[in-house]
């Protein structure tokens, strides 16, 4: 695993070294810039004025001060202080105030929880912001057999004027032993927004480098009372409410999170939040309902990343227990280049469809390692429109593990690229009274080795010869790259906006076909491999509707096509076969094809969108029964990349057919 670790551990190592170049405010000094030191030691004999020649030795002297921007709040290594520090004021931008430590040796400063307070965190900010914290212990141990919501480090904010909290930096803290109850209002280390009068959020969150182990029951997590959507259904008793404010810029990197009682990390309420470079492991140790390793729910564009997690535990409470999850009421969540191995509840959940009247769309898993997985590699529970490619997924001899386990709700996935080194006998099958939808999936250029049940998927382009791995079977990552002539090399399916790289780090194609799998081993040439049309299989003539995704009812048509074998069919509305094209900026297209609907009052859209910052669409309609060709000319922005083409029964009973689809520049 040293790769991977290296990977992960690279940017939490640079963070630390530049904490390092800016040294503590030395003790006894002040400055208009800088603020004051004040200092605290709970081994002293007696409470002293807050200066380090006379420190103050109770958490209550610390509370009932009022710190001013730039000040810091120094406890004394080696010394533990018992009850809960809450201290008061916030900083200001670019003179937060700090809590650390101070003095010799390597000992931390501990805060331990009262379990005689009627307190629920040992640490706790409440409507401050501004406030950076590093090196400190926290814990809050509680015996009793009765236990309580308790936390180690509990930020919240509620009805703040301004909205917004900002500016929140944890490093390199510790926090262990949070004998907490089995709600998820227990956790390690939680950024928490109550309150029901004004929206409220926060921005600017970042916890690295610290470590969290044995708490109950969750690690390091956001929540918020201000998340009800639409898309999230009736999840905490949403009902019609629309109310969501998420938190943004939330990074949680190059920590550790061991032995919780239920989840690891968790992201709800926010977006574009950030996970990356973690290691979680031992999670689910307790019986606390269903949990996993790092997910994210009820929020966009979350990104998981450069993490590992292994040996989530599914206890026989829940049905849950794998590395990722992208639940319910999320937009384009994105999971890659991680590791998962050991998991008993498998690699990834799509849920979806997991709450009453929830769901999630766009979720995107590539470049990811899984690794002798247990349970399902894939619990698809509800997805309208994900792509799992170029993943790498290791079963040993003896496994049953499936490749793909559906729960209730519509999964529309489209996987390619992937290679799947199956030793085992799992395949493809239903969860309890569901069945396996096989039409909810697209499957083109995977790699099938070792097992082939029955219900293999059909994938015009798939290899079934042995891909050659390096050592399969292996702990490290690099055990899983391909031989020098492995038959994946090559096959996979070409993806736009595909990140750029794998999981090594080393650039993929964006016009050659790229190596199946999670390493691109092959050397390539993008320029001469582009092709004058982006679209593929536009006329759906590959025998399977990929890389096409879609939603509602879309099915291939061998029996109604313009021209070739087959076209794609759309409908009744409304439903719609998509496809993310490669585009150049700042350039001209014209989108053609050819469009006709069953009946009179159904319409049909060919058209592209997505191709500007500016939200623009453009499209041909088609209103009668006998094929025409329509087309529509679009220009993308100047940064765009790439556009979303689409054949979309609109409005009706009817059905619509889109067929021989092609996009050239103007």
């Amino acid at each position: 695993m040293l790769l991977h670790r290296s990977l992960r551990r690279a940017l939490p190592l640079a963070l630390a070294a530049a904490t390092l170049l800016t040294p503590a405010l030395p003790a006894g000094t002040a400055s208009a810039a800088a603020g004051t030191a004040w200092y605290l030691d709970c081994s002293a004999a007696a409470d002293g004025s807050g200066s380090q020649a006379s420190p103050w030795n109770s958490l209550a002297s610390a509370n009932a001060h009022l710190f001013q921007p730039g000040d810091q709040l120094l406890l004394k290594r080696g010394a533990t202080c018992t009850g809960t520090l809450q201290p008061q004021s916030s900083g200001t931008a670019g003179a937060p105030i700090t809590l650390a430590g101070y003095g010799t040796g390597t000992a931390r400063p501990v805060v331990a929880g009262d379990p005689a307070s009627s307190q629920n965190a040992a640490v706790r900010l409440y409507n401050v912001e501004q406030w950076e914290i590093r090196d400190l212990e926290i814990t809050f141990r509680d015996t009793a057999a009765a236990k309580r919501e308790r936390n180690g480090l509990l930020v919240e904010i509620a009805d703040l004027p301004s909205g917004v909290g900002t500016h929140y930096l944890v490093d390199d803290v510790y926090v262990h032993d949070i004998n907490g109850d089995a709600t998820k209002w227990s956790n390690g280390i939680q950024f928490r927004v109550s309150g029901t009068a004004t929206p409220t959020n926060f921005d600017d969150v970042t916890v690295q480098n610290s470590q969290i182990a044995h708490v109950d029951r969750e690690g390091l997590t956001n929540r918020s009372t201000w998340m009800c959507r639409p898309s999230y259904g009736t999840g905490d008793g949403c009902g019609t409410t629309n109310n969501w404010r998420a938190s943004t810029r939330l990074v949680f990197r190059g920590n550790t999170v061991q032995d919780t009682g239920g989840d690891g990390i968790v992201v709800r309420a926010a977006d574009h939040a950030l996970v990356e470079h973690n290691t979680a492991f031992d999670l689910a140790m307790r019986p606390m309902g269903s949990n996993a390793g790092i997910w994210t729910i009820n929020s966009d564009s979350t990104t998981i990343q450069y993490n590992e997690v292994h040996h989530v535990r599914r206890l026989s409470d829940n049905n849950d227990g794998m590395a990722f999850d992208s639940d319910y009421g999320n937009n384009g969540a994105l999971f890659q280049y991680n590791y998962s191995h050991d998991n008993q509840g498998g690699f990834m959940l799509f849920c979806g469809a997991c709450g009453a009247g929830s769901s999630s769309t766009g979720t995107v898993v590539r470049n990811n390692l899984s690794r002798a997985d247990q349970s399902r590699w894939l619990f698809a529970v509800g997805e309208k429109n994900a792509r799992m490619y170029n993943n790498t997924v290791y079963l040993p001899a003896g496994s049953t593990t499936p490749i793909v386990q559906q729960g209730s709700g519509t999964s529309t996935t489209a996987l390619s690229g992937n290679l799947f080194y199956n030793l085992g006998s799992g395949g493809y099958t239903g969860f309890g009274t569901s069945a396996y939808k096989p039409g909810d999936f697209s499957w083109d250029a995977n790699a099938f080795w070792g097992a082939h049940p029955a219900n293999e998927p059909t994938d015009a382009r798939k290899v079934t010869a042995d891909p050659q791995l390096a050592n399969p079977g292996g702990a490290d990552p690099a055990d899983y790259r391909l031989g020098a002539v492995s038959p994946a090399r090559g096959a996979g399916a070409v993806v736009p906006a595909n990140g750029g790289r794998d999981y090594f780090g080393a650039p993929v194609p964006q016009a050659c076909r790229p190596d199946i799998g999670f390493q691109q081993a092959s050397a390539f040439d993008d320029a001469t491999c582009s092709a004058p049309d982006p679209v593929r299989n536009g006329g759906f003539e590959a025998g399977t509707l990929a890389p096409w995704t879609y939603y509602g009812g879309v099915q291939l048509d061998t029996a109604n096509a313009h021209s070739g074998t087959a076209a794609v069919r759309v409908g009744p509305a409304q439903a719609a076969a998509e496809q993310i094209i490669s585009v150049q900026p700042g350039t001209s297209y014209r989108l053609t094809g050819w469009g006709r609907v069953s009946a009179a009052g159904t319409e049909l859209s060919l058209g592209a969108k997505e191709y500007d910052t500016a939200g623009s669409s453009n499209r041909a309609a088609f209103t009668t029964t006998a094929w025409s060709q329509g087309s529509a000319v679009f220009t993308t922005g100047p940064t765009a990349t790439t556009a979303r083409i689409y054949c979309y029964a609109r409005s009706g009973s009817g059905y619509g057919w889109c067929d021989d689809v092609t996009v050239t520049k103007v």
